[in-house]
C-alpha cells in the first residue's frame, strides 16, 4: 500500500470537548428559548418595559438576533459531533451579536443603557460567544474537528 493511501488515525475526542459542547448546548439553548419566547411575548417573567423593548424591535433586528441564537445552538451540536462547521457557526453568531449590540447602542434602545444588570449580562454573553468561537477554532487547528 502506498504511504499516501494510508488512512490517518482518527484523533480521540478530548474530554473537554464534551464538557464545552454540553455547556454550550445548555447555555445557547436556554438563551435561544428565553429570547425567542420574549420576542413572541410568551415569557411571563418579562417586565412591561422589557416586553415593550422586544415588541418595538425592527423585523430585521429580531431576525439577526435569531440568527445569532440559532447558529450558536447548531454550532454547539456541531461541536459535539466534531464537525469543522462549528467554527463558522460560532463566528456567525458572534458577528450577529456584535451587529445587534452596536445597532442597539447606537439607536439608544439598548437595555444596557438603562440597566447595569443588562450591561453585565450583555458583556458575559459576548465574552462567552468569543470563547466558544476560540475553542472551536482551536479544536479545528488541532484536527479534533473533521
Amino acid at each position: 500500500m502506498d504511504r499516501r493511501e494510508t488512512p490517518v488515525a482518527e484523533q480521540k475526542t478530548p474530554w473537554h470537548l464534551w464538557a464545552v459542547g454540553i455547556a454550550a448546548l445548555i447555555w445557547n439553548g436556554s438563551g435561544a428559548y428565553t429570547i425567542m419566547m420574549a420576542q413572541a411575548g410568551l415569557l411571563p417573567s418579562v417586565s412591561a418595559d422589557e416586553a415593550a423593548y422586544y415588541a418595538s424591535q425592527p423585523l430585521w433586528f429580531a431576525a439577526v438576533t435569531d440568527v445569532a441564537l440559532v447558529s450558536a445552538l447548531v454550532a454547539a451540536v456541531a461541536l459535539l459531533l466534531r464537525r469543522r462547521v462549528a467554527t463558522w457557526l460560532f463566528a456567525i453568531s458572534l458577528v450577529a451579536i456584535f451587529v445587534t449590540n452596536v445597532y442597539d447602542i447606537a439607536a439608544g434602545t439598548s437595555r444596557t443603557l438603562v440597566s447595569d444588570g443588562a450591561a453585565v449580562v450583555t458583556v458575559i454573553i459576548a465574552v462567552i460567544a468569543i470563547l466558544e468561537w476560540l475553542y472551536a477554532w482551536r479544536m479545528r487547528k488541532r484536527a479534533v474537528l473533521r
